[in-house]
C-alpha cells in the first residue's frame, strides 16, 4: 500500500502520534551529538542526518532491564513482575536498525518466549526513513537490511523532496496512518517509479559489496578457519565491548539483583561475549578462557549457517558502527574477509 504525505505535513501527524504515545526518534544533543531519545515536540526530530552512533535496540532491549521485584515479607518472599506495557514509535529509524529489531524479536519469540521483550516489541510502531544516500561504512545490502527494506517496517518512509512517500507494512502501521488520516493520499504512480528509481540509484552507490557472507558462512560452518588465524585476529581484539554495545543483533546479557534492606530488583544488564568472564563459571572453570575461542564463539553465532537456518538471517545488518568503535579493527568486514581469504592484514 503506497500513500504520501506532504513533507510540512509530517511534524503535525509526529505531534499526534505524541499524543498517543513515546516517540522515539534521533535528536541532536547539547553537545552536537546525534542519538535516539524520547522527543517531547515533533520539531526536535532530526530528518537530514546520519545514523546515531548508537542504535534504538535499547527501547525494546534496555541496558538495564529490571524484571521482576524481590520483597522479603517476614514469611518468605513476594515476587512480583514488572510489565512495561508503553506504546511507543520509533520515527525516522533507518533500514538496518529496523532489520536489527526484527531479529531481535524472532529470537526472543524462540521458546520459551521473552514476556518482556516482546510485550515492548507488541507495543511498538516502526516508522522507518529508507537510505537515499547510503552511508560511507554501511554494507547493509550485504546483510539484506538496506538500503530499502521489503519487511520489518511498519511503516517505510522515502524521501522524494516536497513528499514523503509511505509504505504501510502492518496493522500497526495502518493503525498510525488512520490517526491521521487527511494527511495522506495515494501516492501517483510516478511517485512510485520515483522510488523505485531511488533505490536501485542507491544500490549502484555502494560499490564493490565489501562483506561477502556467504563465502565466509561455508567456511566458519564447516569448521575450515584454522585455530592459527583466530589466533592471530584475536591479537588485535582489546576486549572492549565496544562491537556489542552498539551493534544492533547483539544481546548477550547477566542477570544481577540490584537494591537491598529487604527489596531487590533483578535486572537483565547487556553484557558482552568478548570478557573473559563472560562465561566464567561458578567453579572457576571457563569453556572460553582464551580470547581466541571468544572471537570464533562471537563469529561463529553472527555468520554460521547453523544460526542462519535458526535465525533466518546472519546475525548482522550492516550498518557499519562496529567499523566506527572497533579499537584493533577486528570489526566484521576485516574478520569476514581474513575468514574468506584464509589470512589477516598485518
Amino acid at each position: 500500500m503506497a500513500l504520501a504525505i506532504e513533507r510540512k505535513a509530517v511534524t503535525k501527524w509526529v505531534e499526534r502520534l505524541l499524543e498517543l504515545g513515546e516517540v522515539i526518534a534521533p535528536v541532536r544533543t547539547p553537545c552536537g551529538d546525534l542519538l535516539f531519545s524520547i522527543v517531547h515536540s515533533a520539531e526536535e526530530v532530526v530528518w537530514d542526518s546520519a545514523n546515531p552512533l548508537h542504535p534504538p535496540k535499547a527501547f525494546v532491549l534496555p541496558q538495564t532491564d529490571p524484571l521482576v521485584k524481590i520483597t522479603r515479607n517476614g514469611q518468605g518472599v513476594e515476587l512480583e513482575p514488572i510489565h512495561d506495557g508503553a506504546r511507543r514509535f520509533l520515527v525516522n529509524v533507518r533500514s538496518c536498525d529496523a532489520k536489527g529489531i526484527a531479529f531481535l524479536t524472532r529470537m526472543h519469540e524462540m521458546d520459551p518466549a521473552d514476556a518482556s521483550y516482546l510485550r515492548r516489541s507488541d507495543n511498538l510502531t516502526i516508522i522507518s526513513m529508507a537510505c537515499i544516500s547510503p552511508c560511507a561504512v554501511g554494507f547493509c545490502i550485504c546483510a539484506d537490511s538496506g538500503p530499502f527494506l521489503n519487511d520489518s517496517y511498519d511503516v517505510q518512509l522515502t524521501d522524494l523532496g516536497e513528499t514523503y512517500l509511505a509504505e504501510v507494512g502492518s496493522a500497526k502501521g495502518q493503525a498510525a496512518v488512520a490517526e491521521e488520516p487527511n494527511l495522506f493520499r495515494n501516492a501517483t504512480e510516478e511517485e512510485v517509479i520515483r522510488r523505485k528509481n531511488l533505490e536501485a540509484a542507491a544500490r549502484n552507490h555502494f560499490g564493490e559489496e565489501n562483506c561477502h557472507f556467504g563465502s565466509a558462512m561455508r567456511r566458519i560452518s564447516t569448521g575450515r578457519v584454522p585455530d592459527a588465524l583466530w589466533e592471530k585476529m584475536s591479537d588485535w581484539c582489546l576486549e572492549c565491548g565496544a562491537c556489542n554495545f552498539v551493534c544492533p543483533t547483539c544481546y548477550c546479557f547477566s542477570v544481577k539483583d540490584l537494591g537491598g534492606n529487604g527489596t531487590w530488583t533483578r535486572c537483565r544488564l547487556w553484557d558482552s561475549c568478548q570478557y573473559s568472564a563472560f562465561t566464567l563459571e561458578a567453579s572457576g572453570h571457563n569453556p572460553r578462557a582464551q580470547r581466541k575461542d571468544r572471537m570464533k564463539r562471537r563469529f561463529f553465532h553472527k555468520v554460521s549457517a547453523q544460526y542462519y537456518a535458526r535465525d533466518g538471517m546472519v546475525g548482522c545488518v550492516g550498518c557499519g558502527r562496529c567499523i566506527k568503535v572497533c579499537l584493533g579493527a577486528t570489526h566484521m568486514p576485516a574478520v569476514v574477509s581474513a575468514i574468506r581469504k584464509g589470512k589477516w592484514h598485518e
